[in-house]
Parts: structure tokens; sequence; C-alpha cells
């Protein structure tokens, strides 16, 4: 992560399989994975971090060592929206909602938690150097349910 020219590649984004947060059980990775992994996510800017294993979607605030660093607000357009010019922590999208079956969540989510959606569906992510477009659409109505918007200077 250290060695990518983010002039060339401006939006680093970290995928993997089990998540590290996820209303649905808490921190699924083996708790030495996040001791190793997460410090290196914040030093690096990762700025989306997005993985799977639960079978439902759910987005985080920018959060690091379980606690929200900052909080994304609205656009103009009503899109919640991190800026990343002053990098607080990476944000975090659980897309496992394509799952065999899907996971239900608990009543009670955690304060990183912005947007949980039991749904099947998909997700689509447009770029340009300074913004990341992000949507989670439902696969029955082909309606956008969250969105959200990374900008950079």
């Amino acid at each position: 992560m250290a060695s990518v020219d983010r002039s060339r590649t401006p939006w680093l984004i970290f995928t993997g399989h089990r998540p590290m947060y996820s209303s649905c059980g808490g921190v699924s990775v083996d708790p030495r994975f996040l001791q190793q992994v997460e410090p290196l996510l914040l030093t690096n800017k990762v700025d989306l971090v997005l993985l799977a294993h639960v079978h439902n979607y759910e987005r985080t605030c920018a959060v690091y060592g379980n606690q929200c660093k900052a909080m994304p607000k609205k656009g103009a357009d009503g899109v919640d929206t991190y800026d990343n010019k002053d990098y607080k922590a990476p944000v975090h999208a659980v897309i496992g909602m394509a799952g065999f079956k899907l996971d239900k969540f608990p009543p009670k989510a955690a304060t990183w938690s912005i947007s949980r959606i039991t749904e099947f569906g998909y997700t689509r992510v447009h770029t340009t150097k300074t913004q990341l477009d992000f949507e989670f659409v439902n696969a029955y109505t082909k309606k956008v349910e969250d969105r959200f918007r990374i900008i950079r200077s």
C-alpha cells in the first residue's frame, strides 16, 4: 500500500472476505488480523474497505479502533459525503448481499454503523481523481437504497 503513487492512483481500496466491522457479530476477523492490518489502513490512508462474508449490506462512518473518527455530512444533493481532504480513517462497507440467504441485523447497532440493509443487491462505484461515488442497488426494485461519496482535493 505504501508504494501506491496517489497522483496516478488517487483511490486506495482494500478488499477482503471477513468484515472488520459488522453489526452481525461485531468484528468477524481474527483479532490478530485486525491488530496488524487496521493500523496499515490508517497509515496508508485507505479510502474504502470492501468486505463480505456477512450476507447483507452495511456502511460505517470513517472508523478506526471501533470508534467513529469522522461522520459524513449531507451534500447539497442529500448524499452522505466523507471529506478526505482531512483524512481521519477509512469507510468500511460490507457488501455480502448476494449470498445464499440474507443475515438479519440485531435490533441495536454499534455507533459506527451508518446504514444497514437486508436486501439482495449489488454496488456501483464511479470515480474521478477527486470524487468516489458509491451506490447500493436493490436487486429486485433496481432502486438505489444507499449512496455515499468520498471527496478529496
